[in-house]
């Protein structure tokens, strides 16, 4: 038995017991590692070695009983491996041809003096150290065995030159071999062909002991399939350093090198749909950092992907925008997403709106590990708003221009005119404008709501009123004969002209009632006349920019789509309603209020371009400015050229030039009689049968509504001169 510390345990048979204790005694003080137990017999050494632990006997050969080699016999039947060091003074060839043949570890002559002892020391250590070496390493291999013959792992050895010397049974089910198959066989037959170069690399670095510890490579199994196996080879070396033999635990790799390729596949269509996007996607962790984001977040700012990993993700944003992006990923790492907008700046300083779309990230555990999101750069939405806004508030404006000039044309009207709505087929008074409620004396807020009737005289029961309602809310174009009652009582003979209102949708929801006071039968000839010339004049000066104005609407419908422009679009309707229903407008002289520094020069050929002139030539020497309505002022000259065209022929000549306190506007055609200057200005008066007698007459009215006064004389040359004073020129 062996001892398992640090120390050599001897136990020396001797039957000279003085002898036995001097060399004890001599051996411990040799070293203290000596622990040594005297057994005179043979006998008693055998009970003591079956009792305790030793590494190694020392024996005397001449003894009673049994001698040394019998001994050596009786050891070795039990412990074959123990080290025996025969120890005699009766020393022979024979004596020790015998010890060996019997498995004696060593052969010593007892000799005289004490340096004998030392020699034994030294034997008996390198015995007990080759023994307790061969113990190791049987337990060494014991313990490999153990792992190769059992390991769930590949396993093979291979000699010094990498033929295989053994492989487990894992190995031989993973490639497909038996241990027969393989037996001093190559690596190179477990290799094919297209992976015998890199292999043959790493089988070079692993005999020569400087790398190739763990290596990938493409196998190939007995039936032919190619599998690919994950190499970890270590080495085993002699004394010298030189390899002896190696070790190599592999594993089939195949499903996992799968399973990886898909992944990377995957990965690269995740990777390319995401570059594909034309949107910024990221992901960030919860301290800001980029985990992950595609190739148009380096497009946009001009940061390289280096950049941007080492970069935390409110360094994109500057101000309130920086604010604004901390506050979302607050919000979002709180409630799970947000949306908002926000300005990207980039490597070059620019600003790129963008709006951000965010929603947390959790791990299978349920734990916060980030935001991931969509940013969109929306530059080209935000400029379709702002174009949008822009002409829903020009369509505003015309919407609400128009609005003005109707409401300003109906209550300017030269006849009494009423808005009507129906109630259970009744028309009852939504408006009125001021000739109505001059001529009868009412206060329009005190009829607003009365039944139109209640104004009526009584009719007779074959002419109801409610005939004449009832055709003109049919669509009918109404014209009868009405007698409406003052406040005071007096009766006013009139001339009812009615048309229906309707919505955008083609309902009807009143009338518009105008009427004409015929108490005097001449003012009836002229009031009609007047009234269809106006028609004619509203007809041509409000539907064209009206149609103008809806055209507009339709092409920005088509580019967007807002609530605005369908009110816009409802109000246009209803203007365009209004319109239709309206047959008699007239502006009467209302002062300017909204005047605005005019160009002269370029409002005259502006308006000359727009009277069709034939061949008619227009010269000016005017080059000021004055302050005025442009639209009346525009309809002044437009009215005056259109004047000369029509009476001057069509190469008429017609010149504008400067007075000291205004301007004039003359004409080489056959003038205007000295007696007839006076009344060429009254509503209705017109020298040809085909004029409407209106045009002088609007004109006059614009012209002092400015504060200005208008006249008619001789031209230059005998022509027409109308001279336009009063009027303040505007410095610059």
């Amino acid at each position: 038995m062996r001892t398992h510390n640090g120390s050599i345990r001897t136990l020396y048979a001797d039957d000279d017991p003085e002898f036995a204790a001097v060399a004890a005694t001599f051996l411990e003080r040799e070293n203290d590692c000596f622990d040594v137990v005297v057994e005179t017999g043979t006998d008693a050494a055998l009970t003591r070695l079956d009792g305790e632990r030793f590494d190694c006997i020392v024996s005397d050969y001449d003894m009673p009983t049994r001698n040394g080699i019998e001994f050596l016999q009786a050891v070795r039947a039990e412990y074959p491996d123990l080290p025996f060091i025969l120890y005699t003074g009766k020393g022979s060839e024979e004596i020790a041809s015998d010890a060996i043949s019997a498995g004696v570890t060593d052969y010593l002559q007892k000799e005289t003096g004490s340096s004998q002892y030392t020699v034994l020391a030294n034997r008996i250590r390198n015995a007990v150290d080759n023994y307790r070496a061969r113990i190791e390493l049987a337990e060494r291999e014991e313990r490999l065995t153990l792992f190769f013959e059992q390991s769930p792992l590949c396993v093979i050895e291979w000699d010094e030159q990498f033929n295989l010397v053994r492989l487990n049974d894992a190995a031989a089910d993973t490639l497909g071999y038996t241990q027969a198959d393989l037996l001093g066989q190559s690596w190179e037959q477990i290799v094919p062909e297209s992976d015998r170069d890199t292999v043959a690399d790493v089988v070079a670095d692993v005999l020569n002991n400087r790398g190739g510890y763990r290596s990938v490579n493409k196998n190939i199994r007995k039936d032919g399939d190619r599998i690919i196996c994950e190499w970890h080879n270590r080495v085993v070396t002699d004394e010298d350093g030189d390899v002896v033999a190696v070790f190599s635990q592999f594993q089939d790799i195949t499903e996992q090198k799968r399973r990886e390729q898909e992944l990377r596949e995957e990965q690269t269509l995740i990777d390319r749909s995401l570059d594909a996007l034309g949107d910024i996607f990221y992901f960030v962790d919860t301290d800001g950092g980029f985990r992950r984001w595609n190739s148009t977040l380096a497009e946009l700012t001009g940061y390289s992907d280096e950049e941007i990993e080492s970069m935390n993700a409110l360094e994109f944003f500057e101000g309130e925008h920086r604010e604004v992006i901390s506050h979302s990923i607050r919000e979002i790492l709180a409630h799970g997403s947000d949306v908002t907008e926000a300005e990207i700046t980039t490597a070059d300083g620019r600003q790129v709106p963008h709006e951000f779309r965010g929603v947390r990230m959790t791990d299978d555990d349920g734990a916060t590990t980030g935001v991931i999101g969509i940013a969109r750069d929306i530059t080209d939405r935000i400029e379709r708003e702002r174009q949008l806004e822009r002409k829903t508030e020009e369509l505003e404006q015309l919407a609400a221009k128009y609005e003005l000039q109707y409401h300003t044309l109906f209550e300017e009207a030269p006849v009494m005119t009423v808005l009507t709505r129906s109630e259970d087929g009744r028309p009852v008074i939504e408006d009125c404008n001021s000739q109505f409620v001059e001529t009868l004396g009412y206060d329009a807020d005190a009829i607003t709501g009365t039944e139109l009737s209640e104004l009526y005289t009584p009719t007779p029961a074959e002419r109801p009123l409610s005939v004449g309602y009832t055709r003109s809310a049919d669509g009918e174009f109404t014209t009868e004969k009405r007698e409406l009652v003052t406040h005071d009582g007096e009766v006013v003979e009139t001339l009812l002209r009615a048309v229906p209102r309707r919505t955008a949708d083609g309902d009807t929801i009143g009338t518009v009632a105008m009427y004409i006071n015929i108490t005097e039968r001449e003012s009836i000839r002229r009031t009609n006349e007047r009234l269809e010339e106006f028609t004619s004049v509203v007809s041509h000066d409000l539907r064209n920019p009206l149609n103008v104005a809806t055209g507009r609407l339709e092409l920005a419908a088509e580019e967007c789509d807002s609530t605005h422009l369908t009110q816009v679009e409802q109000a246009l309707d209803r203007m365009e309603a209004l319109i239709d229903d309206l047959l008699t407008l007239a502006r009467e002289g209302r002062e300017v209020t909204d005047a605005q520094p005019v160009d002269l020069a370029a409002m005259i050929g502006g308006c000359w371009e727009n009277v069709e002139t034939n061949e008619g030539a227009l010269h000016t020497t005017v080059d000021r400015r004055v302050r005025a309505d442009r639209s009346r002022l525009k309809q002044v000259f437009e009215n005056l050229f259109r004047n000369s065209v029509e009476h001057g022929g069509a190469d008429v000549n017609v010149r504008v030039g400067r007075l000291d306190n205004g301007f004039y506007i003359e004409d080489d055609g056959p003038g205007i009689p000295a007696d007839k200057r006076a009344e060429i200005f009254e509503a209705g008066y017109s020298q040809s049968a085909d004029g409407t007698g209106f045009g002088l007459s609007i004109i006059q009215r614009a012209v002092n509504a400015h504060g200005w006064q208008i006249r008619a004389t001789d031209g230059s040359d005998g022509g027409a001169r109308f001279e336009i004073t009063g009027v303040e020129f505007v410095s610059g």
